[in-house]
């Protein structure tokens, strides 16, 4: 091929080549995210950490419609505020609709795990208020987290709570058990004497729980004229019981002996167990102070 003519060849196939080529188009830029952009928005017109916390309050629960995307960004920023947190919370416990105070109270959980050892106890006035006005779910999150926490404030708004709405009865119960504090016994002992079936079994292990003077109920109840309201009481008390209730214990066995054999049975068993341990005890310090004749 003459070199003219192989030129004009190589011209048109480098032509051809160039005609199918498509330039690529430019990199896409980061994609919007508007959830974060309002955040950044709300920080930066916030001014201080108070102000801020503010803001993400309003984002999480407006007044108005929402945006779930922006609120659920909102609350998981507001946790992470940990103790800076809670007054913003606190106000919005208290104003927001009912319909979102579980989100608060969940929120103020979060933020107490992010708070200081020495401030993450700031969070309890919020679950208490949430015992007061709260939806019902907001009331199950408190009431498991004072459960925990065993304030002593919490015990009336939990039984106050528990008799507006008797759903949360079983959960109220059981909470004032684990925490001990002798104030619930009369709640306690009102359910276990007048309260549903089902419930007066945990109100009694309740009160064998918290002990000392709600024990009383239960000795109480030992000398009714109901059978299984004394077989209910004597049941719960048995394993409580020390050498301050063996008096009771032994005029049950007396009086009502024949309620169950089995369970009187036990009743000895354990009665002769509690004196022996009683001798032991007085054996022991005798020895340890002899008297001087």
């Amino acid at each position: 091929m003459r070199a003219p003519a192989l030129a004009a060849w190589f011209v048109s196939v480098v032509g051809l080549a160039s005609t199918i080529v498509v330039p690529a188009d430019p990199a896409p830029g980061p994609a919007a995210d508007p959830a974060r952009e309002a955040i950044v928005q709300a920080l930066a017109s916030g001014g201080d950490i108070p102000g801020q916390a503010r803001n993400l309050a309003n984002l999480a629960w407006p007044v108005g419609k929402r945006d779930e995307v922006v609120a659920a960004r909102a609350r998981i920023e507001l946790a992470h505020y940990g103790s800076y947190a809670i007054d913003a919370l606190r106000n919005a416990i208290n104003t927001v609709k009912i319909s979102y105070t579980e989100e608060v109270v969940a929120t103020a959980l979060g933020a107490q795990r992010e708070s200081r050892v020495e401030m993450s106890r700031e969070y309890v006035t919020i679950v208490i208020d949430a015992l007061w006005i709260g939806s019902h779910g907001a009331k199950v999150l408190a009431i498991r987290a004072l459960a925990s926490d065993r304030n002593a404030m919490a015990v009336a708004p939990m039984i106050d709570s528990a008799i507006a709405d008797p759903s949360l009865a079983p959960q109220v119960i059981e909470a004032l058990g684990a925490m001990r504090y002798p104030q619930a016994r009369f709640y306690l002992e009102t359910v276990m004497m007048e309260g549903p079936p089902g419930l007066r079994p945990v109100a009694a292990s309740s009160l064998a729980q918290i002990g000392g003077s709600a024990l009383g109920p239960l000795k109480k109840a030992l000398k009714a004229q109901n059978r299984e309201a004394r077989l209910l009481a004597v049941r719960a008390l048995l394993p409580a019981a020390t050498e301050y209730e063996l008096g009771a214990l032994y005029e049950y066995v007396e009086k009502y002996g024949d309620d169950d054999p089995q369970l009187t049975q036990a009743i000895k068993l354990s009665a002769t167990a509690i004196e022996k341990a009683i001798a032991a005890r007085d054996a022991s310090q005798a020895a340890d102070n002899p008297k001087d004749f």
